[in-house]
């Protein structure tokens, strides 16, 4: 469901409602306990929670879950976070939206800016860690897509727009506040991806983002015959896999020694 600070989280494919944590490099796993209410659909995030950290070396350590699910016919979207470290799961507030459209987002992929964490549920929901508050705002379009990080840190979108452009914006905000959703960038991904995925019609609606590297100007798009990673900046594209069918939740850790101290106050 969530990759970030060394660690995967996973939900059980019988029953969504069992969380685990898990640390691919030493295989440490940690089952959370089951949320204070059944969820059958939901999305949820994984992150650190040392503070201070700069989680190059923070395996290990105490973490966080946010999660977050969508009443469709209440208009509610309602979240919990669990702490590691007090083993309790803390009711976020609720936001109302009786007239927002919904979709079955589940396990979509969250971003990480600051103390906040965005999931992409029918709207974008943002929670704020500090505060156990959630909001919701647009879009920049009602279709498939991804949250992401842009220049300066800021909150972003990919989607793919008129058959094969890859479609960036940025949430733009100013004195008073936010402002809405700039696009910043179109890449016509006919002249990226091999011709192989192209060659028939049923390629027309194949293109899809299926991933995104937070932090990073990596993409993953989804096509007719496999999957592609592109970069943004310097515009190479690299086949991932054989297989269209997948998501992709990118997993990036280090190890540093002295670091994990710093994190686990092990030292000076």
């Amino acid at each position: 469901m969530d990759c970030r600070h060394g660690r995967a989280l996973f939900a059980h494919i019988r029953n969504t409602s069992v969380l685990m944590v898990l640390d691919p490099v030493t295989g440490h796993q940690r089952r959370v306990p089951s949320t204070p209410k059944y969820l059958l659909s939901f999305s949820a995030a994984v992150l650190c929670a040392a503070q201070g950290c700069d989680h190059h070396g923070c395996q290990g350590g105490h973490f966080r879950l946010a999660v977050v699910t969508t009443d469709q016919r209440q208009g509610v979207t309602s979240g919990w976070l669990y702490s590691s470290e007090t083993r309790v799961w803390s009711e976020l507030t609720s936001v109302h939206h009786p007239n927002a459209r919904y979709t079955n987002n589940f396990g979509a992929p969250s971003v990480l800016l600051g103390d906040a964490l965005y999931f992409n549920i029918g709207g974008i929901v943002e929670c704020q860690l500090g505060t156990l508050r959630l909001s919701m705002f647009e879009k920049p379009i009602n279709r498939g897509g991804r949250l992401m990080t842009v220049e300066e840190g800021r909150l972003g979108f990919a989607a793919v727009v008129d058959v094969t452009n890859l479609t960036l914006w940025s949430w733009e905000t100013g004195p008073v506040g936010a402002i809405g959703w700039a696009k910043l960038r179109v890449i016509d991904l006919k002249t990226l991806l091999p011709t192989c995925e192209f060659g028939l019609r049923r390629w027309a609606n194949a293109l899809v983002v299926s991933g995104v590297a937070e932090g990073t100007q990596v993409i993953f798009v989804r096509a007719r015959v496999g999957s592609y990673m592109v970069h943004l900046k310097s515009g190479r594209v690299k086949p991932v896999c054989a297989s269209s069918d997948i998501k992709i939740f990118p997993y990036v850790s280090f190890y540093i020694p002295a670091m994990e101290a710093a994190c686990f106050g092990k030292g000076q």
